[in-house]
């Protein structure tokens, strides 16, 4: 036959461990919260922002080479490594939307549901300045 320990299930618990456990399970949802927010949510700097481009318009790619992610950017930024020459919308590969505009030095395609297009860019001239 097993005993409980004096104290054991029937313990009672002080007004201050009471209120320092409420604390501590606020303390944790909150955490929990504020990181399931920051997920959903994210920073906003790793928002692609190719599909806003347009000529004239110079960014920094946030992503890499292979998956590139682009950011806006004032020209004169010294982060504002390339600047849009030509942005098609109705473009699928870039070697047809890119073949004509002088100076293009890379270009970046993105495809999806609804989303085709093609940027042709150079190097920014403009940045730092």
């Amino acid at each position: 036959m097993s005993q409980t320990p004096p104290g054991g299930l029937n313990a009672s618990h002080t007004s201050v461990q009471i209120r320092r456990n409420r604390l501590i399970f606020l303390g944790l949802v909150l955490v929990l919260a504020g990181m399931v927010g920051f997920w959903a949510l994210g920073p906003y700097d790793t928002k692609d922002q190719s599909a806003t481009l347009k000529a004239g318009d110079c960014f920094q790619n946030i992503g890499t080479d292979k998956e590139a992610k682009t950011k806006k950017l004032d020209c004169s930024d010294p982060h504002a490594d390339y600047k849009v020459l030509k942005m098609d919308k109705d473009g699928v590969v870039d070697t047809f939307s890119c073949s004509d505009v002088p100076g293009t030095t890379g270009s970046l395609t993105q495809s999806g549901p609804g989303k085709w297009f093609v940027v042709c860019f150079k190097e920014n001239d403009e940045k730092g300045k």
